[in-house]
C-alpha cells in the first residue's frame, strides 16, 4: 500500500494542529491559575481583619492598610513553590511584597502571610 505526500501531508498537518491546540489550552489555563492566585491577594487587601492577621509585621500591616485601593501588579514568571506553599510576588505602588499563598483546591488559594520589601 503507498501513500501519497499529500495525504502524509494532511496527516502531519492535523497532528500539528492538533498539538497547536493543546499548547494553547495549556497556557490559557496557565493564565487563569495566575489570576485566580491574584484575586486571592486583592481579597485579603480588602479584608482588612484579614490584612492585619496575614501581615508580617506591623510596617507591613499599616502600609497595606493605607494603599490597599491601588492595582496590584505581578512580576511576570515568578511563582516559587515549596512543599505546600506558593510564593507569589507582586507590586502595590512602588513596593514589592511576597505572598505566601495556600492551595485549597484547583482553583481556590488562601493567602497566609504577606511580607513587603522596600
Amino acid at each position: 500500500m503507498n501513500v501519497s505526500s499529500v495525504e502524509l501531508t494532511e496527516i502531519y498537518g492535523g497532528l500539528l494542529l492538533l498539538v497547536m491546540i493543546v499548547i494553547i489550552i495549556l497556557l490559557v489555563i496557565h493564565d487563569l491559575i495566575r489570576k485566580r492566585m491574584e484575586f486571592a491577594c486583592k481579597t485579603t487587601l480588602q479584608n482588612k481583619a484579614e490584612l492585619v492577621r496575614t501581615a508580617v509585621d506591623s510596617k507591613t500591616a499599616a502600609y497595606l492598610n493605607r494603599n490597599c485601593d491601588h492595582e496590584l501588579h505581578r512580576i511576570e514568571g515568578y511563582v516559587v513553590k515549596n512543599n505546600k506553599t506558593i510564593l507569589y510576588k507582586l507590586y502595590l505602588k512602588k513596593r514589592r511584597f511576597d505572598f505566601y499563598l495556600e492551595k485549597q483546591n484547583l482553583w481556590n488559594y488562601k493567602v497566609i502571610a504577606i511580607k513587603m520589601y522596600e
